[in-house]
């Protein structure tokens, strides 16, 4: 099937680029890696009248450590973010997650503001972001603002990005002493399929006990989901196989799985406690001491 027809713009500046999306209103969608919105047109789901490709504009492509948090690029690739001698230092957790995004030749153009926008419930990087605390910087045209990744989706394939604005960046705090991180798959088909459930999990040890957790899941609900109950069994503990146990069984009441190829909504809350559980003992068996 064939594309829709289109017109693809390529502008310089922001001003140009708010100036194009303004011309075209609703007609207009950003291009950053296209791998999500080019199979959209491809099944006539989506016929925007123009493109505005992103490439162009400047600032949006590096990976830097910034007052004590790392500053990725918003068309920072996959396979760029999964290579990042900074984010393999400071947060593996997430450079195991952009790895883990579907097939090389995806990764090698995806971009990971084109991901979060996105909002696939069953993406990868969301779910380990959010766990990490991160924040999308967004950017139209009344100005720049910051959105957490814990409020920035608000449903089914919808975000909290206002008409015009795109992902110029995501923040990520650098991981302190103490603290340890995971990100687990689980695939029921090949390893370049969605999730049956992704789970990211970072703690911070203080005293032998964990004194912060952050807890996110995926493929679980219409949105990547943060775990706040399952956290609360970790916290003030020095978590044992019992604690692990209990904090996977917390995380399901706050599920609600859909049917699909990957899995019933029962096989689903079967898996996920196993997967939290999992997920907890590594960051805490793999913390740092930095």
């Amino acid at each position: 099937m064939s594309l829709p027809r289109f017109e693809l713009h390529e502008p310089d500046t922001f001003d140009e680029l708010f100036t194009l999306a303004a011309r075209y209103g609703d007609e207009a969608r950003y291009l950053a890696g296209g791998t999500a919105l080019v199979l959209l047109m491809h099944a006539q789901l989506l016929e925007p009248g123009a493109l505005l490709a992103l490439h162009r504009l400047p600032g949006l492509r590096p990976i830097a450590r910034d007052n004590g948090r790392l500053r990725l690029g918003a068309l920072a690739t996959h396979a760029e973010l999964a290579q990042s001698a900074l984010l393999r230092e400071h947060v593996p957790a997430l450079a195991e997650a952009f790895a883990h995004v579907a097939t090389p030749r995806i990764r090698n153009v995806g971009t990971v503001g084109g991901n979060l926008a996105h909002a696939d419930p069953q993406q990868d990087p969301p779910v380990a972001l959010m766990a990490l605390g991160a924040s999308v910087v967004a950017r139209g045209p009344g100005g720049e603002r910051r959105i957490p990744l814990d409020e920035f989706f608000t449903g089914f394939y919808e975000t909290a990005l206002q008409p015009g604005e795109l992902i110029t960046a995501v923040e990520v705090p650098v991981a302190g002493a103490n603290v340890g991180t995971a990100f687990i798959k689980f695939l029921s088909r090949s390893a370049d399929d969605y999730a049956t459930v992704n789970v990211a999990v970072a703690l911070r040890e203080a005293g032998g006990q964990v004194a912060e957790a952050r807890i996110a899941v995926g493929c679980m609900g219409p949105t990547p989901l943060r775990l706040p109950e399952a956290e609360a069994l970790l916290v003030g503990h020095a978590p044992d196989e019992r604690r692990f146990r209990l904090a996977g069984e917390a995380a399901v009441a706050a599920t609600s799985p859909m049917l699909d190829s990957r899995g019933s909504p029962a096989y689903k809350r079967r898996v996920m406690p196993v997967v939290v559980a999992r997920a907890a003992r590594q960051a805490w068996t793999c913390r740092s001491t930095r």
